[in-house]
């Protein structure tokens, strides 16, 4: 299967991604919290998030018609139960600590991604992208407050969720090499 690049339709694809991203996280604090009326369980937010989802790429597989070979279900089952446990544990830390927090916690998940390829995928990893992680370890420490005053327990829901996510990266990557994107 040959496809064609374009450079500029992926920065945009990125971009819509973001805000589609942003836009969701801060509709789970909305509706996680009392802004909006009584407020409704992470797991609830999630699984109301993935049924919009399922009902677009529906749609987009409706007009678009794409091929489906045999998938690799292990590898399929093994990454939406990482997508999806990271996600409702990202809607679960924004409704207990400020967004801003919760979302740069969870930029952690690269880094995880990052160390997690070593072992599943036999990636090496230089001592730029080391410094890097550790920068970054060093950002999420100061936003987790560790202090005996300061910490806050739901910080470790943005951290578990950069750590499922990160993992969810692995399967994401064991199956670009098997699957075409859509599937």
């Amino acid at each position: 299967m040959t496809t064609r690049q374009s450079p500029l339709l992926a920065v945009a694809f990125m971009v819509m991604a973001t805000a589609f991203i942003g836009a969701t996280t801060l509709a789970a604090k909305a509706l996680g919290t009392d802004r909006l009326g009584d407020p409704l369980a992470p797991l609830q937010v999630s699984h109301g998030r993935f049924v919009f989802a399922f009902l677009g790429l529906s749609l987009a597989a409706l007009l678009l018609r794409p091929s489906f070979t045999r998938p690799h279900m292990g590898l399929h089952l093994a990454r939406t139960a990482c997508g999806a446990t990271g996600v409702t544990l990202m809607f679960a830390a924004v409704a207990h600590i400020p967004l801003s927090d919760a979302t740069a916690i969870s930029f952690l998940n690269p880094v995880f991604g990052m160390i997690l390829a070593i072992p599943f995928l036999g990636e090496k990893v230089g001592r730029i992208r080391w410094a890097a992680a550790a920068i970054a370890f060093a950002g999420a420490t100061i936003l987790l407050r560790p202090g005996p005053d300061t910490f806050q327990a739901a910080a470790l829901l943005a951290l578990g969720a950069a750590l499922a996510l990160g993992l969810e990266l692995i399967f994401i990557k064991k199956l670009t090499n098997r699957e075409n994107p859509f599937q």
